[in-house]
């Protein structure tokens, strides 16, 4: 995989991310063509990759929530929406 790193961007979502944790760095995957977000650690700085194409908002947003200090909520979430979904699906 080739990389690029991202260091500003026109919307100043970079700075936004380091604000979060300073330990955070954006990524460009280049082969992949998508923005990840990895941290600064000795090995596997991979964090996750953002599904959006371009940087913005949701991008910070994205971030905070799948921190792992919202790690519970997230998970009831997740159980949530496929409790949802399974509900639905006897529906029919």
């Amino acid at each position: 995989m080739i990389y690029k790193v991202i260091r500003d961007d026109l919307f100043d979502i970079v700075k936004r991310i380091k604000q979060i944790d300073p330990k955070y760095f954006v990524l460009y995957n280049i082969t992949r063509k998508k923005f990840e977000i990895h941290y600064t650690r000795s090995k596997n700085t991979y964090e996750l990759t953002i599904p959006y194409d371009g940087l913005d908002a949701r991008t910070v947003d994205f971030v905070l929530k799948t921190r792992i200090q919202n790690q519970k909520k997230l998970l009831e979430e997740i159980e949530n929406s496929n409790k949802k979904l399974q509900g639905n699906l006897y529906e029919d």
